[in-house]
């Protein structure tokens, strides 16, 4: 009860910060999902009664309905030599299917308009889906030659940017590490802050787990240059989509419960222990005890040996000639008094 009345009170008393919350999430859709970002490539062109023309037309036109029937991506190819074409549909995941449909649908048709006799090109319609065709294969692989293209979002963060940085890091990598090791090739999730942080990762389904994380490491590089420091961003390249806000923008399935990731605290680093420091001379005590013999080494035991049997050589060398002295003073004084006794 206590919870809902506090959700009641911030309600009813913060409706300019509402209005505020509202209009900053509507400048952002007017922004940059109401416009379409195409690519149209300048490596070859197609009359437009051409078999490629018609291949293509073909292919396009069924695009709608082949990802309604195959959920959220599809990819095929029409024809046979030079005019073969490759042409490949992605939606959003958590997309209805009725939306997706009409979106390709849209961009089936818009890309024949922004890009007339292009022999290959791509277009992502509301950010929410990708059609893509080529004269060459395009299937299962990262797209490395086509830039990617940047939306941002129009209003700067307010606080701590260095803290939002890092939580938003935090949240991206996360999400790319789930999305890229995903069958789906696809994640959603947010993190409390000041504001909740809001992400978005998906790459094509047909590319590598190495080559989807690849790719949305490469987009959450680029997002520096783009969004640094906005509420918001999305990064749209041909092989995936990394997208943030600070308002939940993807919808959740029913009966989903979409709680906040928690990441743990940053250990501190675990250093190696140190050697302790030999004693200076200045502070060495004089009398330091020997190690007791149950502790010394072998060399040690060698060099007391050593020196016990130079000790002992030398204490009887010192016997011997202090005997040999004696021997000779006492026959020295014999002779003497022998030789008075002979004089007298």
């Amino acid at each position: 009860m206590s919870n809902f009345l506090t959700v009641y009170r911030s309600t009813t008393m913060d409706r300019p910060s509402l209005v505020s919350l509202f209009s900053r999430i509507l400048i952002t859709l007017c922004f940059g999902i109401a416009q379409p970002h195409q690519f149209c490539s300048n490596k070859g062109t197609y009359s437009v009664s051409s078999t490629y023309s018609n291949n293509l037309n073909l292919l396009l036109s069924s695009l709608p309905s082949s990802i309604a029937e195959n959920r959220f991506f599809y990819n095929a190819t029409v024809g046979q030599g030079p005019d073969k074409v490759y042409a490949l549909a992605l939606c959003r995941e958590d997309l209805p299917s009725e939306k997706c449909s009409s979106c390709v649908d849209t961009a089936s048709q818009d890309i024949k308009q922004q890009c007339p006799d292009k022999k290959e090109a791509l277009m992502w319609t509301d950010s929410n889906c990708l059609v893509r065709y080529a004269n060459r294969d395009i299937f299962a692989k990262m797209e490395e030659e086509i830039s990617s293209f940047c939306v941002s979002n129009p209003n700067d963060f307010s606080g701590d940017v260095a803290r939002f940085n890092k939580t938003l890091h935090d949240l991206m990598a996360e999400l790319i590490t789930q999305a890229s090791s995903g069958p789906k090739k696809f994640a959603t999730g947010y993190v409390n802050f000041t504001k909740p942080i809001y992400g978005l990762v998906q790459c094509t389904p047909d590319i590598s787990e190495r080559d989807c994380g690849i790719c949305l490491q490469k987009g959450m590089g680029e997002m520096e240059s783009c969004s640094g420091g906005r509420e918001g961003g999305r990064i749209l390249s041909p092989s995936c989509m990394v997208w943030f806000e600070v308002f939940r923008f993807y919808s959740i399935p029913d009966g989903t419960v979409d709680d906040p990731l928690q990441f743990p605290p940053a250990a501190a680093p675990i250093l190696p222990p140190q050697p302790p420091s030999p004693p200076s001379p200045a502070n060495a005590s004089p009398s330091s005890p020997a190690p007791s013999p149950a502790n010394a080494s072998p060399l040690n035991e060698t060099r007391n040996k050593i020196v016990i049997i130079i000790v002992a050589a030398v204490a009887s060398l010192v016997t011997l000639v202090t005997i040999i002295c004696a021997l000779f003073l006492w026959r020295r004084m014999k002779q003497k008094v022998e030789s008075k006794s002979i004089h007298f």
